[in-house]
């Protein structure tokens, strides 16, 4: 992959980076705010949206490790190869999706 390619990926991934991090913090200080209603039905209503924010924070922290496996290809410089056949990455797909570490091929037949 050529560097300019690289360099462009990086940058998608630093910037979507920077995206999540405030988010991850606000959901991290949504999810420590605890609320004592006495109505069963706040009670209810409270844990459902507890629920909401620990899975949507789950979900953001492992794209933030996809996003820090990816950055720590580039420096190494196996960014773009596939951990399965180490093959090359399409191009299209790392426009995509930049912390692919896997080619279509082999990502399908997992």
């Amino acid at each position: 992959m050529d560097t300019v390619a690289v360099k462009t990926c990086e940058q998608k991934l630093l910037k979507r980076k920077h995206e999540l991090l405030p988010v991850l913090k606000h959901l991290e200080e949504e999810s420590e705010s605890n609320k004592s209603d006495f109505d069963w039905l706040d009670q209810a209503r409270d844990q459902g949206e507890a629920h909401l924010v620990n899975r949507l924070a789950a979900c953001f922290q492992l794209e933030l490790q996809g996003i820090e496996i990816a950055l720590r290809r580039i420096r190494t410089g196996s960014f773009g190869v596939c951990r399965a056949c180490h093959q090359p990455i399409e191009r299209a797909r790392l426009d995509r999706f930049p912390q692919a570490e896997f080619c279509l091929r082999c990502k399908d037949a997992n």
